[in-house]
């Protein structure tokens, strides 16, 4: 088939991916050593973002390399069920029809979400292809499979038997929206301005009082107690003493604990047990009662009268204006604190108590720890994982409940008669059971999905069971983003270690979030969100994988660039425009046979593919997939085609022509697989059948390196004259003297064309305008006029220059500009500040050889 001249990338891609996953390509082969990723599973009730577009990308850059290494490689998928966030997405579809989740039973409730997201989940899967990702479809997991779901009912019964799972009253995160509790980890705190209260709490006998400050008045309402701390003497004659509590006929005494910072605000501190996990734990020391008067639905209970069924804001304000009235404020101070929200809806999550499932994170934490301390898990960037550590070592017990019906229930049943009576039992389908004659009722809850979430690598590869991908636990690397190294990261290796004895990756690859072209974290409320399907449809799959990963470094969050897509998308129609020439040079019946250099160019060309090819095995071994690509995108556009295509123009040497050719492709393949595996497909020297994700990664080749770096020489001659003829008025062809100089003479000819020069004569008698950076005794012949022009043109240029630089240089030291403006602008301004400083010597170096 030969090449049409435009590569149009929508009439390859969809048969080309066919063709890979029918063929059985991406899946295992049982030869080499096992080398696995496991794909963060995307939320299968909706459509890809850009960020799990990049994370496709490095994913699959990877697995395609260590096939090619003769690795037996698998890229296993995965569709999360998303329990929480599906659920918020049904619950408005409910809403959309006039109805509530209270109006249905949680078998009901089950089934519903589970046909919404089955008729969503193929769109999510139909676009991972569209990315390119050569994944083991066989192999997915659905995170409510059967194997799933037996898995974690398998691990919380061994952490129940081991004292490491427990029901208790806490303090838990809640969403009154949404009627659910989340994870410390999941509370999305947010930097709000508000106001810290004064208020004056009277003594009983009405002779003094002690003043507390607080951001949440409406909680006074709830208040058992006002601590100090011990040793501070300006409370320690009233500690045992009891005061009275604003606005309601109550009494509560003054303690001494040692929890109290004697200076934050007053000293004294309100206590409301029900409604702050700090004052929580005071109250379990000193036996207070926990009242609760902020209930689950957001509204006001086990309050005065004048404040029952009010929101918490309504009774924020009511109790502001009570205290006024009473003459107890005693001022307020503008203040900036992290408030926690519910990471969907934004409501403000309320402190409260409730019955939970909790797991003992402490021990699991210590052996993490050590993992990470000792090396069996690095970290790319290696900072994260002392922030991980970090992050362990203060870890608090997890709540794996959630008050929502989609999810997996909790495989546990309550006795009727005896409500610590608890017991694990997996006939979570039926409302109740009877054991020994006790009647137990269901546990209405289901797990948090990130306890499943958290076995993902042992659970996807069958390793309890000895399945058939067993082998490829310990996964070799884990790649997802930043932003879920605490919960998630975290929780496969604590898991990881406690149930299988492993660790559950050698590595671990953290990419950063993918913001907007202005360096803004992308949002719907916004309205900047990029759709990476819409991007990919107008430049094609490679052109969208190359514009991601150009620049990017670990765990940075960088800016999207649609100029990197288009460099991507004009990167492949150079390969096509390289393949459509050396195909036409070989005919459509060449076949391969033994290469051996015969030029110089060949010899050089062959040194720097098979050197490119060892650098970027470099590079992906240590995850830097920016540099790995860059360096294919160099080799390829400035070896083969700016150099080598136009070198072999004066040397035939076809055997070598489609070596380059076969070897160019084998090393972009990890990074552009369409157009490489379409053009693959046309080389007439492979058999029908034959595919380039199946082929080697290139090795060895005899090259000669002195005639490798003669013809480096030969390309300084050349780039000195391209630049120097670039800069001389008119657009004129040169002749070139030079003076005994063997390569230049036994090149002349390919100088000649490379250089686009009129002749090259020798002489002993030079003249014109010598070219000084070419490292040899070389001239372009120009007029005294053309010099002249030349001369002040070069003085013109360069004054330019320093005054370019010179503004530059203000821009970058100004540190408003460089914290403040978009890193990508920040990052151009770097880059041309370097390009003129290189100009500048270039300029300068120019005019001192006119001036000799």
């Amino acid at each position: 088939m030969k090449l049409p001249k435009a590569y149009e990338p929508t009439n390859y891609e969809p048969t080309i991916y066919s063709m890979w996953e029918s063929s059985g390509a991406f899946k295992p082969t049982g030869q080499g050593e096992p080398y696995a990723i496991v794909m963060p599973p995307p939320n299968a009730n909706g459509n890809l973002h850009i960020g799990h577009a990049l994370m496709a990308d490095l994913e699959d850059i990877l697995i395609r390399f260590y096939r090619m290494k003769g690795r037996d490689t698998i890229y296993i998928p995965g569709a999360d069920h998303a329990g929480f966030e599906t659920w918020v997405v049904y619950e408005r579809e409910l809403a959309a029809k006039g109805k509530s989740r209270f109006e249905f039973s949680r078998e009901q409730l089950y089934a519903q979400v589970w046909d919404f997201v089955d008729k969503k989940r193929g769109d999510m899967e139909l676009q991972l292809r569209a990315l390119g990702v050569s994944a083991s479809w066989e192999d997915l997991v659905f995170t409510l499979d059967e194997k799933v779901i037996t898995t974690a009912y398998k691990t919380f019964k061994q952490l129940w038997d081991e004292g490491l799972i427990y029901r208790g009253e806490r303090i838990v995160n809640y969403c009154t929206t949404h009627h659910t509790s989340f994870a410390d980890i999941e509370v999305e705190h947010k930097n709000e301005k508000g106001k810290l209260y004064k208020i004056a709490y009277p003594t009983v006998d009405g002779s003094s009082e002690i003043i507390i400050a607080t951001t949440r008045p409406e909680t006074l309402l709830g208040d058992v107690a006002v601590a100090v701390h011990p040793d501070d003497e300006r409370y320690k004659q009233l500690v045992g003493t009891y005061i009275q509590l604003p606005l309601v006929n109550k009494q509560i005494p003054i303690i001494a604990d040692d929890y109290v910072d004697q200076s934050f605000g007053t000293g004294a501190v309100k206590i409301t047990p029900a409604h702050d996990p700090n004052d929580f734990e005071i109250g379990k020391r000193h036996n207070l009662e926990q009242l609760q008067v902020i209930d689950f639905d957001g509204s006001m209970i086990n309050v005065p009268q004048a404040y029952m069924g009010l929101t918490a804001e309504e009774a924020r304000n009511r109790v502001l204006r009570e205290l006024e009235v009473a003459e107890l404020l005693r001022g307020e101070t503008e203040l900036e604190h992290a408030v926690g929200h519910c990471y969907k809806c934004g409501s403000i999550i309320q402190p409260l108590i409730k019955d939970q499932w909790f797991i003992r994170m402490e021990p699991l934490a210590q052996e993490a720890i050590a993992a990470i301390r000792e090396g069996k898990v690095r970290f790319h960037p290696e900072a994260r994982g002392k922030q991980l550590i970090n992050y362990l070592s203060n870890i608090r017990d997890w709540n794996l409940s959630r008050q929502i019906p989609w999810g997996i229930p909790i495989p546990a049943f309550q006795s009727e008669t005896d409500p610590d009576d608890w017991i694990f039992d997996e006939r979570v389908d039926q409302p109740f059971i009877t054991v020994n004659g006790t009647r137990y009722n269901r546990e209405e809850d289901t797990f948090d999905t990130w306890f499943t979430s958290g076995q993902w690598p042992f659970i996807t590869t069958d390793y309890q069971q000895n399945g058939d991908l067993s082998r490829f636990y310990p996964n070799a690397v884990m790649e997802t983003g930043h932003d879920i190294l605490y919960p998630w990261v975290s929780r496969m290796i604590m898991l990881g270690l406690k149930i299988t004895g492993q660790v559950p990756f050698k590595d671990v690859y953290l990419h950063g979030l993918v913001l907007d072209e202005h360096g803004q974290k992308m949002s719907k409320s916004k309205g900047n969100v990029i759709n990476p399907i819409e991007t990919l449809t107008e430049y094609g799959s490679d052109a969208l994988r190359l514009g991601l990963v150009a620049a990017r470094s670990a765990g940075q969050d960088q800016a999207f660039s649609t100029t990197k897509v288009v460099a991507g998308r004009n990167f492949c129609n150079k390969l096509w425009n390289i393949a459509r020439f050396i195909e036409d040079k070989l005919g459509e019946q060449y076949q391969l046979k033994e290469v051996y250099p015969t030029s110089l160019a060949d010899h050089w060309v062959r040194r720097e593919l098979l050197n490119a090819a060892i650098q970027v095995e470099q590079l992906l071994a240590e995850y830097r997939f920016a540099e790995a690509s860059e360096a294919v995108y160099h080799t390829i556009w400035s070896v083969v085609a700016d150099w080598y295509i136009e070198a072999s123009k004066r040397h035939d040497n076809p055997d070598m022509l489609a070596w380059v050719l076969d070897t160019s492709l084998k090393l972009a393949h990890p990074f552009a697989p369409f157009v490489t595996e379409t053009i693959w497909q046309t080389l007439p020297w492979y058999k029908e059948g034959s595919m380039l994700i199946r082929a080697e990664w290139p090795t060895g080749g005899d090259y000669d390196d002195i005639a490798a770096a003669q013809f480096e020489r030969l390309q300084q001659l050349v780039s000195e004259i391209r630049f120097v003829s670039s800069e001389l008025p008119g657009n004129n062809k040169y002749t070139m003297h030079y003076q005994n100089d063997s390569l230049v003479a036994d090149n002349a000819n390919l100088i000649k064309q490379l250089a686009r020069l009129e002749t090259i004569e020798h002489t002993e008698e030079p003249r014109g305008l010598r070219l000084a950076n070419s490292g040899r005794e070389a001239w372009l012949v120009i007029d005294e006029k053309t010099l002249y022009e030349h001369q002040s043109n070069l003085e013109v240029r360069l004054a330019e220059a320093k005054a370019r630089l010179k503004n530059l240089a203000a821009r970058l030291s100004n540190d408003r500009y460089v914290l403040q403006a978009p890193a990508e602008l920040v990052d151009q301004s770097r880059k041309e500040a370097e390009e003129t400083k290189q100009l500048i010597e270039r300029l300068s170096a120019e005019l001192q050889v006119i001036a000799e």
